[in-house]
């Protein structure tokens, strides 16, 4: 018995939204706090503190990385936030795709322009190797990017040599 196993990670690039949205926060908590103070509004000072407590607590999940584990033939794409919560957020059998290739290739074409469905899990950074895959299940088409390292795609190639696209 041929058992294949892999796993791999990326983290997602910070956006400039990112940033903005956590300084954006941080800013209006602070300004609603001296508010209250300048106010002499108690009120203020709770509702600073309530947002405060949201901000600490859910802010560090927009620090996520992407892991991808392959196991005899599907692939797991999960969301690991702040690097303490994992979610599951996609699995794939490679039974039931129709093409593996660089993200990039003109197979993809078709697709694109019949809209599938695209679920994107890379770093989302510049200059990274990215590849897709294109399942289908039923009429709807989905699109899968994704950043293997060369393990993954030497196990992704032995088990559907014929719907593997290297350019």
């Amino acid at each position: 018995m041929n058992n294949s196993y892999t796993e791999t990670s990326v983290k997602k690039k910070v956006t400039t939204g990112d940033v903005l949205l956590k300084l954006g926060a941080w800013v209006a908590i602070g300004l609603i706090f001296v508010a209250g103070f300048l106010l002499r509004f108690t009120l203020l000072f709770f509702v600073a503190l309530a947002l405060a407590a949201v901000a600490y607590l859910f802010l560090p999940y927009l620090s996520v990385t992407y892991e991808y584990v392959y196991c005899d033939g599907q692939i797991d794409f999960d969301k690991i936030m702040n690097g303490e919560k994992r979610k599951q957020l996609y699995r794939t059998d490679l039974d039931n795709a129709v093409v593996v290739c660089p993200a990039d290739s003109h197979e993809l074409d078709g697709y694109k322009y019949n809209k599938a469905a695209e679920r994107d899990y890379t770093s989302r950074e510049n200059g990274r190797r990215v590849y897709a895959i294109v399942e289908t299940a039923g009429e709807q088409n989905t699109i899968l990017y994704f950043e293997p390292n060369e393990k993954m795609l030497g196990m992704i190639k032995q088990k559907v040599p014929r719907k593997f696209k290297e350019y």
